[in-house]
């Protein structure tokens, strides 16, 4: 070895070595050679893993306790054997059981996440990936790894830009991606989604039309139907056309495709897409010719000649806004006429208040109104502690209704992946959808269904015995958890049980406050034990107000 070589491994040896100074494990040499840097990424492994189990143990999580001592065992075996067999510079051998140890680690780190039993687990199926699975055995097997990694919930890419993914008619055009498939895709999904037990929401755009800079196949066939900014131009700064809300035909034209979806398949739910104006904030769109027209007609003012500045301008605001939910007023009424029990959902910018400033989408009114089922916010962050949590917490303040967080797996590793739905997990147990199956990939599955979704969830608005069952259970062996570890006393765990088992009966309108409960009954809990039951009893009350 060169003499800058072996000054560069002793340098990045010095570095390690400060990194891992407070490490559990850590292992100094007589001798420095490259494979060192193996063994301290051994360490941070297992460093990593030591960290997880200590907050597992100070959350009380319900985990398989002999299976993580034995691989416990295994891991200090595998790492004793690696310092041997770098003393013995055996570096190949290194080298793999470096490889070993990491991936063990991780494993075990995975399987002490503790896995909901009520929460919806979803993913938007792209068209893209949609179509490559070219038939019923494609389906097949992605719908195998989907069922693996416990997910109950897809929604399928079906109408978009014009096109679908099902079969020429009087109202759809199949896109050409579909065309060498035998039968019809969304049916076939479908049909073996139920043997599964997977719901199948069609995910389904509105006003955006196209994302190519140019206008697609509807705008092609109808250019009178587009939405435009204040000088003229249909594409909006993120290259997309978009249709006007204000227009009877194109709403008409809209909601037969989402009723012809309902008619005609076994579908559960609609969840809609693009139900909003660009995001342009405060809507510089909105100047075409029927919504100036009909702002005209009701107002008496041409919104042209409106100063941004003044308060006309809310005005103007407020009715573009009510064109967007009058759509979906209007969609929800038709749609569940037919079907009484369907879930309608819908894509929407975070933040409610975001929403209504950047794309006049005021959801929060549509599920006030019960236009919606449910919201899926599109929470597309790296960001986790910051952006994520904000939106979420800010939101979940003041809604009582259901919302389900959008993770963008597309901007994730497999590893950040997991550490967002363990955030959203605390924030919002009941659940949340990843985007998109074109990035899920199969470490994805796999670390999903080893730790967060490593159990079966019943969806929590479809089954309201199963769910608080599941809840219920998962408290009481938390419980007994706690009094294992003499944290807490028999009175107290007596008392809080009556509580749980009261707020646990299908029946039951016992509205759920545990800091109120545990002030009443002159409980005293340590304060880590009420942070954890107090979490517990949130996600039942985040239950209950489903029904």
């Amino acid at each position: 070895m060169n003499k800058k070589m072996k000054f560069i491994i002793l340098a990045v040896a010095a570095v390690v070595f400060v990194y891992s100074l407070s490490s559990a494990a850590y292992f100094e040499p007589e001798e420095y050679r490259k494979s060192l840097l193996e063994i301290r990424d051994a360490e941070r492994a297992l460093n990593n893993l030591d960290k997880d189990l200590e907050t597992a143990e100070s959350d009380y999580r319900i985990i398989d306790n002999e299976a993580v001592e034995s691989n416990l065992k295994e891991l200090d075996n595998l790492y004793q054997e690696l310092i041997l067999a770098y003393q013995q510079r055996k570096d190949r051998r290194v080298r793999e059981l470096e490889y070993t140890i990491t991936n063990k680690s991780n494993d075990i780190r995975m399987k002490i996440i503790e896995s909901k039993p009520a929460q919806l687990r979803a993913f938007w199926l792209d068209n893209g990936t949609f179509a490559k699975l070219n038939g019923r055995a494609g389906v097949q097997k992605l719908l195998d790894t989907a069922q693996k990694a416990n997910f109950n919930l897809i929604f399928p890419e079906t109408f978009y830009k014009g096109k679908a993914v099902i079969p020429d008619n009087e109202l759809f055009n199949q896109d050409s991606q579909f065309s060498s498939w035998e039968g019809d895709p969304l049916q076939i999904l479908i049909e073996e989604a139920k043997k599964r037990k997977i719901e199948v929401h069609p995910w389904v755009w509105v006003f955006n039309e196209n994302t190519s800079g140019s206008p697609g196949r509807i705008l092609t066939e109808n250019p009178e139907w587009a939405n435009k900014d204040k000088k003229g131009n249909i594409v909006s700064y993120h290259n997309s056309t978009w249709l006007s809300p204000a227009r009877e035909d194109v709403k008409d034209f809209l909601q037969q495709r989402y009723l012809y979806l309902v008619k005609n398949y076994d579908i559960q739910g609609i969840n809609l897409d693009y139900i909003r104006f660009p995001e342009e904030y405060r809507g510089s769109f909105g100047y075409d010719e029927s919504t100036v027209e009909g702002f005209k007609k009701k107002y008496g003012m041409d919104p042209f000649k409106i100063k941004s500045s003044s308060s006309d301008f809310s005005l103007w605001n407020e009715y573009r806004e009510s064109l967007v939910t009058e759509m979906v007023k209007e969609i929800s009424e038709k749609l569940k006429n037919i079907d009484s029990e369907l879930l309608i959902s819908a894509d929407v910018i975070p933040g409610r208040d975001e929403a209504r400033y950047r794309a006049l989408q005021n959801w929060s009114l549509w599920l006030e109104k019960d236009y919606l089922d449910f919201v899926v916010p599109m929470t597309y962050t790296e960001n986790l502690f910051s952006e994520l949590s904000r939106w979420i917490r800010e939101d979940r303040k003041v809604l009582t209704d259901p919302l389900y967080p959008g993770i963008s797996v597309f901007k994730l590793t497999s590893d950040q992946l997991i550490e967002q739905v363990k955030e959203v997990n605390k924030i919002n147990p009941n659940g949340s959808s990843l985007f998109a199956a074109v990035h899920l990939t199969a470490n994805d599955y796999h670390s999903l269904a080893q730790g967060v979704y490593s159990k079966q969830a019943v969806l929590p608005y479809n089954n309201k015995a199963a769910s608080l069952k599941g809840i219920q259970k998962l408290i009481l062996k938390r419980l007994n958890l706690i009094k294992e570890k003499d944290q807490i006393d028999n009175f107290s765990v007596i008392k809080i049980r009556g509580y749980l088992n009261k707020l646990a009966q299908v029946d039951s309108e016992i509205e759920v406050d545990f800091n109120r409960f545990i002030i009443e009954n002159e409980i005293n809990l340590l304060d880590n034990v009420k942070r954890v039951l107090k979490a517990d009893f949130d996600y039942l009350s985040d239950v209950k107000k489903l029904y």
